[in-house]
């Protein structure tokens, strides 16, 4: 019997017959690589986009999950890389490649990724007139200084210029903000959210920086020649963060992740409860059918498969029930919301608080999460444990 064969056994068909409403593109092209990124992109290589232009055209018109007709979408989501790196004129074909794909439903969330200094009011148009809603402003710091210590291209000026421009185009737009920058201050962290806030974005998400191997700021810091911020400061950071924000107005509606009303990302709320989604470009990861599907990191071999006439898809991942049913429960406990157990019950065949017997109680005794009936949520405690939760689960 195929893999795939099994899969359809294993996933109960109340699972597989969700409808895929939301897409992914990646958009590799960055300036440069930050250091600490670990992202899948093609750094100083603009020369490059014609050629990625027409890969992503072709994956999208071979994609073994796309027909004839158009897809109908409630979101799509543009993220790089750096998607306003490329040229207006660029984007303009960028867009048409994708209407030949996808149809926005008249409510649908349609978000591309921005950072300051890419972003031009001609761009802007060319956004618009596709029928993007929604900008991910990559802001990280409102400091010049951490800006280039995070090795950042853009100013501050630069980033209020773009804001300003945001908000004269869209209603709805989030921003992106780094904490835990080595040498960074409570009192500096906190100054920083009070900044960002003044501007009154609809959405705030808010990471620590982290160091993940293989990028250059992960061997620096191996190497000594700098330190990371300590833990308790980096808690004091996120509790500040989340104190900052909650007293503002947003709701604190995902780990690292701040809303006004009506405003959450309905983009990343689909991955956080389980929904199918695809995803085109390289290193895009889509889940369909029960099966995870991982397009090659690199952008050169992404290309190169494409132009082969070979699939950019080099792995797929058949997820049992009670697999997805685990994944599943981690990730929605990333929601302040919680989940549903008798709800991914339906969803999965998989009576997971039986399954997870020993890891809930562990968790509830602990302190990390609670119960009440059928529904689980992450505590306030739970919250800086939140990734060994996942690994508990997982």
């Amino acid at each position: 019997m195929s893999n795939f064969a099994k899969s359809e056994m294993e996933v109960p068909p109340t699972f597989m017959s969700l409808p895929v409403r939301s897409i992914y593109v990646h958009v590799p092209f960055c300036e440069h690589r930050c250091g600490y990124c670990d992202f899948s992109i093609i750094a100083n290589r603009a020369e490059l986009i014609p050629r990625y232009l027409k890969a992503l055209q072709k994956e999208l018109k071979t994609s073994p999950f796309l027909h004839s007709h158009l897809l109908e979408v409630d979101t799509l989501y543009i993220g790089g890389g750096t998607p306003t790196l490329l040229s207006a004129c660029e984007l303009e074909e960028f867009f048409s490649i994708l209407s030949d794909y996808f149809s926005l439903v008249p409510d649908a969330e349609y978000t591309i990724e921005a950072n300051p200094d890419g972003l031009t009011a001609d761009k802007i148009q060319v956004l618009k007139s596709a029928g993007v809603n929604r900008v991910s402003l990559g802001v990280q710091a409102f400091d010049d200084s951490r800006l280039i210590q995070l090795e950042r291209t853009h100013s501050v000026h630069q980033t209020e210029i773009a804001i300003e421009l945001i908000q004269q185009n869209f209603k709805n737009y989030s921003l992106d903000l780094i904490f835990a920058i080595p040498g960074q201050t409570l009192e500096e962290w906190q100054q920083m959210l009070l900044k960002a806030i003044s501007f009154h974005p609809p959405h705030i998400s808010s990471y620590a920086l982290t160091y993940e191997k293989g990028t250059r700021f992960w061997s620096d810091r191996n190497k000594g020649k700098f330190q990371s911020t300590d833990d308790q400061l980096e808690v004091e950071m996120y509790l500040k963060t989340i104190s900052e924000l909650t007293n503002a107005g947003y709701d604190h509606y995902e780990i690292s992740n701040f809303a006004k009303a009506g405003s959450q990302s309905r983009h990343n709320n689909i991955y956080w409860s389980g929904r199918p989604y695809l995803a085109f470009g390289p290193g895009a990861a889509s889940f369909v059918n029960g099966q995870r599907h991982s397009n090659h990191r690199s952008s050169f071999t992404w290309m190169n498969r494409l132009e082969q006439n070979q699939s950019p898809i080099v792995s797929t991942d058949d997820l049992t029930a009670e697999e997805r049913a685990r994944e599943l429960l981690a990730i929605g406990l990333r929601r302040r919301q919680g989940i549903n157990l008798d709800d991914l019950k339906n969803a999965t065949g998989i009576d997971i608080a039986a399954c997870c017997e020993t890891e809930i109680n562990d968790l509830i005794e602990k302190g990390w999460i609670q119960r009440q009936f059928s529904h689980l949520r992450i505590t306030s405690a739970g919250l800086l444990f939140a990734d060994e939760i996942a690994s508990i689960l997982v």
